[in-house]
């Protein structure tokens, strides 16, 4: 659970993850003695370099924000594929469920989190709210 834990407090800094796309709209997946599939994610573009490997060498690291990625987990859960934290060389995963994932972006995704495109200027919002209008409702 720490891995993962890290792994969460990591991407909540950059509000990314990276991946390794094999070619646009193709990610690098894995799969387990079972059958299950899984896509794996790390918290910085030099992991995911460090494992463009092997199997993925040729692979082009990409990142993807937290709201593309809220709608892709969807998808994914939909085709029952879970996610894999940084996966180690030797092949051993922490695996996290795409529902749960999900569940857990949720708070990121929504209004008090919003990716800005890059042709968007810094919010010009200067209507004074006056004090305490963030305050939860009673």
């Amino acid at each position: 659970m720490e891995k993962l834990e890290h792994f969460l407090n990591a991407i909540l800094e950059t509000r990314k993850v990276w991946l390794l796309e094999a070619k646009e709209g193709f990610f690098a997946m894995l799969e387990d003695n079972n059958g299950d599939s899984y896509v794996p994610l790390w918290a910085s573009e030099e992991a995911a370099l460090k494992a463009a490997k092997g199997d993925w060498e040729g692979y082009t690291v990409t990142t993807m924000g937290f709201s593309e990625l809220a709608e892709w987990l969807k998808e994914l859960s939909n085709d029952e594929i879970d996610i894999a934290i940084a996966p180690e060389a030797d092949g051993e995963i922490t695996a996290i469920s795409s529902a749960k994932f999900k569940n857990w972006l949720k708070p990121y995704d929504d209004h008090s989190y919003k990716e800005k495109k890059e042709e968007e200027e810094a919010d010009d919002d200067d209507f004074d709210y006056g004090d305490g209008w963030a305050q939860p409702w009673q």
